[in-house]
């Protein structure tokens, strides 16, 4: 296994994308890519990661629809295609997108409880609880002629010393298109949490975010992007601030599907440059 950790977390984004540069090439579905096999990158929990690199031309205000359609937890919800197409080209038969994550980690059970509701109340009520989990992948996402078979199998918590760690893990992550965008939106999910638990556990701390694939890899067209980054001086990387949401506004936010909400996050996650 490969794993990735800087001294901060440009620094491991950067030794990232030198890995990936590195990788072996296949060709997967008629596209040629460099990949490297179960690869943990090592980020630090207490503040977003966000690939705003110069060369990479990042689109935040796609990252923040793309989090807020997380956040509706509406597995019809088709808002999103106005913001990129390649989600039509992922759309099942009957108008769903598998790959919508909130309808896993915000849709309510038959309880009428989520999976954020699960981890918050596991943590609460047993603070070195190792049951924190969240499930994404399903069995019944696997078959064949699947156009959209979910990158992500599940993403753990766990309160380690005073420290909140966070775990995702994933079967499959480009590193440009996707790592950029579920880097952002597990983040949000993790500072949501961090602030519900801060609430019950004063002395809590952001601790580590550990992103593993199984493969992390990035496309051909993407190589000279990946080159372009490398040789700027620090990647060029200019910082974007991401306010932490309040206990109150992550509770709002779950509970009305994002109707609601009301403090420095909610204004910022709105808000379109």
């Amino acid at each position: 296994m490969r794993v990735i950790s800087g001294t901060n977390n440009v620094h491991t984004m950067l030794m990232m994308y030198s890995a990936v540069s590195k990788g072996y090439e296949i060709n997967t579905r008629g596209a040629k890519c460099r990949n490297v096999r179960d690869m943990a990158v090592v980020l630090n929990a207490g503040e977003c990661p966000v690939t705003s690199f110069k060369a990479r031309d990042l689109n935040l205000n796609y990252a923040k629809e793309e989090w807020l359609w997380y956040l509706r937890a509406d597995p019809m919800d088709d808002s999103i295609e106005a913001h990129a197409k390649m989600w039509a080209k992922l759309k099942q038969p009957n108008g769903s997108y598998y790959s919508n994550y909130g309808q896993y980690l915000f849709g309510r059970g038959e309880q009428g409880k989520t999976q954020f509701d699960y981890v918050i109340n596991v943590l609460s009520n047993e603070r070195d609880s190792r049951r924190a989990s969240m499930m994404l992948l399903k069995r019944e996402h696997l078959f064949e002629d699947n156009s959209d078979t979910v990158c992500t199998y599940a993403i753990n918590f766990a309160i380690i010393g005073d420290c909140l760690d966070m775990t995702v893990l994933m079967r499959s992550n480009d590193v440009i298109f996707g790592f950029t965008n579920d880097a952002f939106c597990f983040w949000n999910l993790y500072a949501m949490v961090y602030a519900v638990l801060k609430d019950k556990y004063p002395e809590l701390v952001p601790g580590q975010y550990t992103h593993f694939a199984n493969s992390m890899h990035v496309y051909e067209r993407h190589y000279d992007m990946i080159h372009n980054i490398l040789m700027a001086h620090n990647g060029d990387h200019y910082k974007v601030q991401v306010p932490w949401p309040t206990k109150e506004e992550a509770i709002k936010l779950v509970m009305t599907n994002t109707e609601e909400g009301e403090g420095d996050y909610t204004t910022w996650l709105k808000t379109r440059s």
